[in-house]
């Protein structure tokens, strides 16, 4: 299935590879594969609300976007919920952040989400590509949505009359997200993950069940993203005064990876240390 997907996901590619150039951002291009995989939720929704206001530094301006879900692909988050974005206008005061997308009122999109440290907010991932605009086509009243970097070239096409490109099913957005999640992840052989050990469990003399969070946000590919924080495990045994390692398992945001992956590491206490995973 996810073979016969292969050309949905070019063509959403290759629109951002050749509308990113033109935006002064410093954010990075991300696959659909990409956003699925660092999302902790995913999720279609309607903006019911939006409110601006300071934060409590008085610092910066955030805009706090009220959605009401419609339907959930990914996540466990409730009917409501709130997507926070730097950036708005308080009074004569108005701020914004390059590379963002401006939510609409009364407008539906696919969300891909992650929590907002400190809060029970989300921020979207990959900024305005974690937002695509779902609209109906006036012809064939198929619902479709607008490749987040495509929306300019999608508003002036509408104002032209033209068929607008840059935009896809939205039942193929769903298709391919679902054979995503269903799918699960591949770790390429000869990547090298920084982690840090969060914890051990005693496996009996001289072995342990090791729990690490990655470091460090990696892109090894066009496919894959692996957020800072992930989960991964091994079990390590002493042997010759050095502990061999061996990590088999690493869930990124809900997404199993087996992993064959070894590192070595002096004896004494390996929890807190940071080191590094080399995927066989």
């Amino acid at each position: 299935m996810r073979m016969k997907l292969l050309g949905f996901a070019s063509v959403l590619a290759g629109s951002l590879l050749t509308i990113l150039p033109a935006q002064a951002t410093t954010m990075v291009s991300m696959s659909l594969d990409q956003l699925t995989e660092a999302s902790t939720d995913i999720v279609q929704g309607r903006v019911v609300n939006q409110v601006a206001g300071w934060n409590p530094s008085h610092t910066q301006i955030l805009t706090i976007t009220t959605v009401e879900v419609t339907q959930r692909f990914k996540g466990d988050s409730s009917s409501t919920l709130e997507v926070q974005q730097m950036g708005g206008t308080v009074g004569h005061a108005h701020s914004s952040v390059s590379g963002d997308v401006a939510l609409q009122p009364q407008t539906e999109y696919v969300f891909f989400l992650e929590p907002e440290p400190g809060t029970a907010r989300y921020h979207l991932v990959g900024m305005m590509q974690g937002a695509y605009h779902i609209y109906q086509d006036a012809s064939s009243r198929q619902e479709r949505v607008i490749l987040p970097l495509s929306q300019i070239q999608f508003q002036n096409q509408m104002l032209s009359g033209g068929n607008p490109s840059g935009t896809l099913p939205l039942d193929g957005l769903h298709k391919y997200v679902a054979t995503i999640l269903n799918t699960g992840v591949r770790i390429p052989h000869g990547l090298t993950i920084p982690v840090a050990v969060a914890s051990t469990e005693s496996r009996g003399v001289g072995r342990l069940h090791v729990y690490g969070r990655t470091t460090s946000q990696l892109f090894p590919n066009a496919n894959l993203a692996i957020p800072a924080g992930t989960a991964v495990e091994g079990d390590a045994m002493l042997s010759g005064g050095n502990w061999t390692i061996r990590w088999d398992e690493m869930d990124i945001r809900g997404l199993h990876a087996p992993i064959a992956a070894t590192s070595q590491e002096s004896a004494g206490s390996l929890r807190g240390r940071s080191l590094l995973l080399h995927v066989r």
